[in-house]
């Protein structure tokens, strides 16, 4: 969903694993830098590694190509700048999410604004719980169990920005639309959409790329 900003998505299912990509951000942020926009060339550039170099990589290697693949986007191409992770220049900087079956790489840009969020059940309740923050960006690699959400969304949706921004006037934080990402509810892609699409019925600006896992 986005009414701002950018979202590349990416999906395939490769000899019964389950693939994809999800990038979003280049909002307005408070640091001012001057960046260049985001283009469609630069977003063909991102669908088409995902579609040529990832997918046949985990075609010819299986689940564990996505530690190889992490390695070759996230460093510079031949002096240019990477396509995917930390470094990566997609405007104003973003937040991403690479899967092969049950594991993922996430990222977040510093500075960018995006932040990374999972799903978890916290006392029979389903939470929202920050694993990348826009502060200090960064990466990691995690796992994905069934009933797993990882979401890509500005920062100043969740409960810490609002926290640490008392003068900030959110509409609500986004943990209390956690319902909306409640696996048990969505029954493909087509109803997926519709749940997102209430974010902006309730307010939410900016961009939001969310990979549920069955």
């Amino acid at each position: 969903m986005k009414n701002s900003g950018h979202v590349v998505l990416e999906k395939a299912d490769v000899r019964g694993i389950p693939t994809a990509l999800a990038v979003c951000g280049d909002l307005d942020t408070e640091s001012g830098e001057k960046t260049e926009p985001v283009s469609g060339a630069l977003k063909g550039r991102l669908a088409s590694a995902f579609a040529q170099n990832f997918v046949s990589g985990v075609s010819e290697y299986g689940e564990d190509y996505l530690q190889a693949a992490v390695f070759g986007l996230s460093v510079s191409p031949a002096g240019e700048a990477p396509l995917f992770g930390p470094g990566a220049e997609f405007g104003s900087g973003c937040a991403g999410i690479l899967a092969a079956g049950r594991n993922a790489y996430i990222y977040v840009t510093e500075g960018s604004g995006m932040c990374i969020l999972r799903s978890a059940e916290v006392f029979g309740r389903r939470k929202l719980i920050r694993c990348l923050s826009s502060e200090e960006g960064g990466e990691d690699v995690v796992g994905l169990q069934p009933g797993c959400v990882l979401i890509a969304c500005p920062e100043k949706w969740t409960e810490e920005y609002i926290s640490d921004h008392p003068d900030y006037l959110a509409v609500r934080p986004l943990s209390e639309m956690a319902a909306l990402f409640d696996p048990d509810d969505i029954r493909n892609d087509d109803a997926f959409d519709r749940h997102l699409g209430e974010l902006a019925e309730e307010g939410f600006e900016g961009c939001v790329a969310a990979l549920l896992v069955r």
